[in-house]
């Protein structure tokens, strides 16, 4: 995914986390491999965090990681940010994705799917 628009991602699950005040968010980059940042304040993701990967193409092995997780609470929702140039994901829990605006996911995806810009 292009930089820019990791960034403007990144910047609205910050604002938005800070304005539900959610104090902690879970932050898992996949690539060839995931990177498991683990959790961090909101205020931390926007332009602090360090992207790492930034190929995005293999999500589930991400996704899995967050289910699994003993300290991944059972009912958080899973947000999966893509440029849309993934493999076919299967997500257990309530989920959404954020994608650009254009963008198609290779899937018919269950939960909602947000557009940016």
């Amino acid at each position: 995914m292009e930089r820019k628009l990791l960034a403007k991602a990144l910047g609205a699950i910050a604002s938005y986390s800070l304005y539900k005040e959610v104090p902690l968010v879970r932050v898992v980059f996949c690539d060839a491999y995931h990177y498991d940042q683990g959790y961090m304040a909101p205020e931390a993701i926007a332009g602090k965090v360090k992207v790492r990967g930034r190929g995005g193409t293999v999500l589930q092995p991400g996704i899995d990681l967050l289910e699994r997780a003993e300290d991944f609470p059972k009912n958080c929702p899973i947000l999966v940010i893509t440029d849309g140039f993934c493999d076919r994901v299967r997500i257990r829990r309530d989920h959404a994705f954020l994608i650009p605006v254009g963008a198609q996911l290779p899937f018919t995806p269950k939960g909602k799917i947000f557009r940016m810009s």
